[in-house]
């Protein structure tokens, strides 16, 4: 799925879908708000949706989109439910790339070994301290972050990956995602490894490192759409704050954390001042 228009108004958004869907094109719209909502829609048929989209509009109140609308309803009552579910499940899909879906899907099954047997996925996954800051850790630099330790542990972490990750990879593309989410994790499983021990695991360094990247994308390039609210920016940095100064009753890799929000803040400096320096020479 590609993303053809944003909408100031999720309704129109939504009445502009029924008329597709209609016409046997493949559309699905993510609604964020009232006032925000997206047109997505199958890269076969952009064109006729792009050129329904014109016509739209060009005239959103004509009588082909009203009717649209009420056939749309008509469904009956015993399909609601699955063409709900359905339609969901499609828009969560379409918010992220291959890599999104790729980071999700494994750490779902990496959990479920970590249920059958645990120690053998631990001896897999975590950093090993006999072998000390050495290259022969190889893979265990990264895969720490697959490591959750309750349902909501993983939880937590997979629904803001799915939040940042997946626009990142849409808007940005799958190198600039990949590419800042293994940097992230090898410096903040470094940090927490060197200065406090092996014991740890989960993607809270990924986040922590996308929403430093989105902070600073938001503020030097607000362009690429990539922005998170200062209420967010205020929740992570106390959040930060709280764990360094050990007032949960949770055990987090502080460190990490640390680690992931500079990294994801220097990676997003970097790739700003490069996007302007080819600008400039272009």
């Amino acid at each position: 799925m590609i993303k053809l228009a944003e909408f100031a108004s999720s309704a129109a958004a939504l009445s502009l879908a029924d008329y597709c869907k209609n016409q046997q094109l493949d559309v699905s719209v993510v609604v964020h708000s009232a006032q925000k909502a997206e047109l997505w829609c199958a890269p076969e048929h952009a064109e006729q949706v792009m050129a329904e989209l014109e016509r739209f509009l060009s005239d959103p109140d004509a009588q082909r989109y009203q009717a649209a609308a009420w056939d749309r309803a008509q469904v009956p009552a015993s399909d609601l439910g699955s063409a709900s579910l359905s339609g969901y499940w499609q828009q969560l899909w379409a918010q992220g790339g291959w890599f999104t879906h790729l980071v999700w899907l494994s750490a779902l099954l990496v959990y479920g070994w970590q249920q059958l047997d645990p120690w053998s996925a631990l001896a897999a996954l975590q950093l090993q301290p006999q072998l000390g800051v050495s290259p022969q850790q190889g893979w265990r630099w990264f895969t720490p972050g697959w490591l959750h330790f309750s349902a909501s542990h993983l939880i937590f972490n997979l629904i803001w990956v799915w939040y940042l990750l997946g626009p990142l990879e849409l808007k940005l593309g799958r190198f600039v995602a990949i590419s800042l989410s293994l940097i992230v994790l090898l410096l903040s499983n470094l940090l927490q490894f060197v200065v406090v021990d092996a014991n740890f695991g989960g993607m809270s360094g990924l986040v922590y490192g996308l929403f430093g990247f989105y902070w600073i994308c938001g503020w030097l390039k607000p362009s690429w759409g990539l922005q998170i609210s200062h209420g967010l920016v205020g929740f992570m940095l106390i959040w930060l704050l709280i764990g360094f100064f050990d007032l949960l009753w949770i055990s987090m890799a502080n460190w990490a954390h640390l680690a992931g929000l500079v990294a994801g803040m220097l990676c997003a400096a970097v790739l700003v001042i490069l996007s302007k320096a080819l600008t400039v020479q272009r």
